[in-house]
């Protein structure tokens, strides 16, 4: 069985763990990054720009995926690395994001939409500085999404409800408490039962078409993600269930040969083994890091020895589709084992992120500062493997 497509992987150079030179390059992306900033703000990058298309804004983008929120958000990381220091206040830095969504909106009107919209950099300005009116529309615009069509993260109420997450375990306050929950009865209720395959999934009505995903970026593990995230706020019953959902589908959606394993993009249609976040293993590992599930384990370390196998993407870096994102889910394993041995495998896949970032940045002649496509999102996944931990998809599990 073909768990992986050699052709989207590329043979790389083992280079040695070399803390110095990654603490190097952090510091040279950060400075140019805020040199950058100071200029004329952070330039679209050719790659991201083909992802916009025509229909995108005229100016910078602003949204967490590939926008000056995720860049600001992967900065204030730094700063508390002690890489930088921030040229204003985390509460000014979002009000500014804010002002310059709403003049203009990344996908030329104003959406909720957690990676793409508003709703991820409103959540960061509340969280930077309480506003009882910012508050009240983030409120509003996570309830109004919660029965989105889309039913999975981009989009849907799978991303916005990060939202009431972030937020309750700020505050404490029961209002957000209450928004996660109201969301998760929307997921709840939209969940159906395949009954050949005997594992319950959500249909996505995305793009002009009805599907189901299986991955972290559009489908079954992302909506598992807020659920296993905020399972201390739902009810035994629905923990119990949700438990059991969720062993029954990772079984029954992997694709085993040998000591490998893999999930693939789609339930239907032609196989497209994909070794990325968005979809494929490393996807599904680091959906899954708030699930105590040790009874799965055997199975994500088959994930976790594919992404070895399979190697660096061609397409380079990118927390979504990229070499670190991959990195990522093996320094997401060291931290469920405590095997250093995925420590040492992450910090390979973090050696050549580096190189690649470096020679797309020789052949496109500008950096990719974006967080879930380029070097911001990179920024956060050295920052991790320098200090052996980690704290999984910056902007999902975890902000600054």
């Amino acid at each position: 069985m073909t768990l992986y497509i050699p052709t989207r992987h590329v043979a790389l150079p083992r280079e040695a763990w070399d803390p110095g030179r990654v603490r190097a390059w952090l510091e040279r992306w950060v400075a140019e990054a805020l040199a950058a900033r100071a200029r004329h703000g952070w330039p679209m990058h050719p790659r991201d720009a083909a992802d916009v298309g025509e229909q995108g804004p005229p100016g910078p983008l602003q949204c967490l995926y590939f926008g000056a929120c995720g860049v600001w958000l992967a900065l204030a990381r730094a700063a508390a690395a002690g890489l930088c220091e921030l040229p204003m206040g985390l509460p000014e830095i979002f009000d500014q994001v804010l002002e310059d969504y709403a003049r203009s909106p990344d996908t030329g009107e104003r959406v909720p939409s957690w990676f793409l919209g508003e709703s991820a950099p409103l959540t960061l300005s509340c969280l930077a500085r309480p506003d009882a009116r910012k508050a009240d529309r983030l409120a509003e615009m996570i309830r109004d999404n919660r029965e989105n069509p889309t039913r999975e993260p981009l989009w849907g109420a799978p991303g916005t409800m990060l939202g009431a997450l972030f937020l309750h375990e700020a505050t404490g306050a029961e209002r957000w408490a209450e928004l996660f929950r109201d969301s998760a009865a929307a997921l709840w209720e939209s969940w159906t039962h395949d009954e050949p395959r005997d594992v319950w999934l959500w249909e996505q009505d995305l793009y002009g078409s009805r599907v189901r995903y299986v991955g972290a970026g559009h489908g079954w593990a992302g909506n598992l993600n807020p659920l296993w995230r905020g399972q201390a706020l739902l009810s035994p019953a629905q923990r119990a269930e949700l438990r059991a959902r969720t062993l029954q589908g990772l079984a029954r959606l992997a694709e085993i040969d040998g000591e490998l394993a893999n999930w693939p993009p789609l339930t239907e249609g032609p196989p497209k083994p994909l070794v990325q976040w968005c979809h494929g293993a490393p996807g599904i590992i680091l959906s899954l890091r708030h699930a105590d599930l040790p009874e799965a384990l055997p199975l994500l370390i088959r994930g976790a020895r594919l992404i070895v196998a399979a190697g660096p993407l061609e397409k380079g870096v990118a927390l979504c589709h990229g070499t670190d994102g991959n990195g990522a889910a093996l320094l997401d394993v060291y931290r469920r084992t405590g095997d250093a041995h995925w420590l040492e495998r992450a910090r390979d896949f973090a050696m050549w992120s580096l190189a690649q970032s470096e020679a797309e940045r020789l052949r496109v002649g500008q950096r990719r500062y974006s967080l879930l496509t380029g070097d911001a999102g990179l920024s956060c996944f050295l920052v991790d493997c320098l200090e052996g931990r980690s704290r999984g998809m910056p902007g999902i599990d975890s902000l600054w």
